[in-house]
């Protein structure tokens, strides 16, 4: 099971599309990207840190709601 770090990393992907983008947005290689949302390698905290903001500024973007 991944831990709450790989599930961040990975929803911070998802957000950006796609694992290169982040790592360009993270400036981190792309094989540790993806060994880290594996969760074969433990994130670095400050690499999560960022990744949250990701995560953190798309939730709070104001949702479409149909009427």
């Amino acid at each position: 099971m991944p831990t709450v770090y790989a599930r961040v990393v990975r929803r911070a992907a998802e957000i950006m599309g796609g694992v290169e983008p982040l790592a360009r947005q993270l400036v981190v290689r792309t094989e540790d990207l993806v060994l880290w949302i594996d969760g074969t390698k433990n994130v670095p905290t400050a690499v999560f840190l960022k990744a949250v903001d990701i995560v953190t500024q798309d939730s709070a973007k104001p949702t479409r709601r149909s009427v």
